[in-house]
């Protein structure tokens, strides 16, 4: 019930603008994104990469509602892909379709798209494609498969809360993929997605297992979670299935979990930290509480914390 409400919140302007207007909310969006500009988030990329952690960047925002804010979009990642050349980054770049100007011509947004790959790709850098709602879907995979028929450095986000998810990934074992695969953070019924977390559990582990198994075929895979059980059950898998470590990778939230993930780095697992930046962090950070009660507690805790005034001179 807390997850759906904060789901639906997410895309409700009033509470929008409530949130925006906050001054307690700044400091509770800062501890997951560094800012709203480029030079943010290679600040946090020169931080991770002093403790040898790769990272993935992402610049917030979807659904953009003409062509020139396409464009736009075009432009911020060419400046971000040229940024990370000239800093010899370890970084991947992850993009929304939608921001692209799916929503307004498709072949149009997906030019855009081949773009951003193109650079990508002649830099040694990986392009992830982020999985949106559900009502993007096929369009996202059609896309996705074109594009990694063209460029190695495609990758796709699968969620898998989501029913069609496990054929969607058999069909994509053809041009053997690069999968993101996440538990899935959008509001949906129960007819398109799993809604109890053991049940997306179970299904994230059947899915990585078997994307684990087929590895030795060229097909590469990231597993986005902080779920510490899990990720502890999929190494597992991966041992069993004598995966090494270097054929998969974890991925993390900046801000979150900092100590698990420099564990999991110090045991031998390839770790790389998601670092988002921009002006259109409200649903991002929304979906961002409702993927964990915690951090809901901070908000909490944040909006019932009275302002310290100081001390009187003496």
């Amino acid at each position: 019930m807390l997850r759906s409400s904060l789901l639906w919140a997410s895309q409700n302007r009033t509470i929008e603008r409530l949130v925006r207007s906050s001054r307690a909310a700044r400091p509770l969006v800062s501890r997951f994104m560094p800012g709203e500009t480029i030079a943010d988030a290679l600040r946090a990329a020169r931080a991770l990469h002093a403790e040898r952690t790769p990272c993935i960047i992402t610049y917030l925002g979807e659904n953009v509602a003409s062509g020139a804010a396409a464009d736009a979009t075009v432009a911020e990642y060419e400046r971000l892909l040229a940024a990370l050349a000239a800093q010899g980054a370890d970084a991947h770049v992850s993009i929304k379709l939608t921001q692209f100007g799916w929503d307004l011509d498709r072949p149009r947004a997906l030019d855009r798209v081949r773009a951003v790959a193109r650079m990508a790709q002649a830099g040694g850098t990986t392009l992830a494609i982020d999985m949106e709602s559900s009502a993007y879907v096929d369009s996202t995979v059609e896309a996705y498969e074109a594009l990694a028929r063209e460029f190695d450095c495609a990758a796709l986000c699968l969620q898998a809360y989501l029913q069609r998810t496990p054929g969607d990934m058999r069909r994509l074992l053809a041009v053997r993929p690069y999968i993101r695969l996440v538990k899935g953070a959008y509001r949906e019924p129960a007819s398109v997605a799993l809604q109890r977390r053991e049940d997306v559990s179970a299904r994230f582990r059947e899915l990585a297992r078997e994307l684990l198994g087929h590895a030795g075929e060229g097909v590469r895979v990231a597993f986005g979670t902080h779920d510490l059980e899990l990720l502890r059950r999929l190494r597992q898998d991966a041992r069993e299935l004598a995966v090494p470590p270097s054929a998969y990778e974890i991925q993390m939230l900046y801000g979150i979990n900092s100590e698990a993930r420099r564990a999991l780095a110090a045991e031998g697992e390839r770790v790389r930290v998601l670092i988002s930046y921009g002006t259109a962090w409200y649903p991002w950070f929304m979906r961002r509480l409702a993927e964990n009660p915690a951090n809901l507690l901070l908000v909490a805790r944040s909006f019932g914390r009275r302002p310290v005034r100081p001390s009187p001179a003496p």
